[in-house]
């Protein structure tokens, strides 16, 4: 059962990625800290934040806010560890709150893991800097999204959710939903979301999860990627 946090669906606006220079680099995605903590779910690729670029693009960093290590709990089987491969899937053009990965193909992945840092972490922006050959690169300008294929169930990354003014009253500024679906993270990430999975689950169709399923705007998730 994947973890995620219910919250109400109305409509929102405005795609949730800034585009800044850092050092010569672009930042692309969400770099807000935001409020609600959920669990990284092993063996799913899960679509957590959308990009668009302007022209072709070649991430070489990759942020996400996130905790672990606090509870001494590893209900996992982890042993208190998580690596991480990163990618990168299209868009399917539909509408702002609405467009998913569905169909689409990846465009990128790294081929390595990227791993925790040992011990307690957190909440903090954790920065792994890709290796050369791992670089992802985007060919031409487009929307996007950032997906993660976590080893283990372990680990606390932060989403967006609403901004509750008064009760019944609600201030909204951007969200959508999020999708994952399951894969391998010893074979790496599939190249068509969605569709018959071709990694162990004997050539049936398995159904995806998204937030739109609960009635979840719960994207973006503090993720974000540098590249030039």
């Amino acid at each position: 059962m994947l973890r995620k946090v219910i919250c109400t669906v109305l409509i929102l606006f405005s795609i949730a990625a800034v585009s800044m220079p850092v050092f010569g680099q672009v930042v692309l995605g969400d770099t807000n800290v935001e409020p609600v903590a959920t669990g990284l779910n092993a063996q799913y690729v899960e679509a957590l934040t959308k990009i668009a670029v302007n022209q072709s693009f070649v991430i070489h960093s990759v942020s996400m806010y996130l905790q672990y290590g606090q509870y001494g709990i590893d209900t996992a089987g982890s042993g208190e560890s998580q690596c991480l491969k990163f990618g990168v899937y299209g868009d399917n053009g539909a509408s702002y709150g609405l467009s998913s990965p569905i169909g689409e193909p990846l465009i990128a992945a790294t081929q390595n893991g990227y791993c925790f840092a040992a011990g307690i972490f957190g909440p903090g922006w954790e920065t792994w800097a890709l290796q050369p050959s791992d670089y992802l690169t985007i060919p031409k300008a487009g929307v996007y999204w950032l997906a993660v294929l976590p080893e283990y169930s372990y680990g606390n990354i932060y989403h967006f959710t609403y901004t509750g003014l008064t009760p019944g009253q609600y201030l909204y500024s951007y969200g959508y939903f999020m999708y994952a679906f399951p894969a391998s993270y010893a074979l790496g990430f599939p190249p068509t979301p969605f569709g018959v999975n071709p990694y162990g689950y004997n050539n049936n169709f398995v159904l995806p999860f998204n937030s739109q399923n609960v009635g979840e705007y719960n994207a973006p998730y503090s993720f974000y990627v540098t590249g030039t």
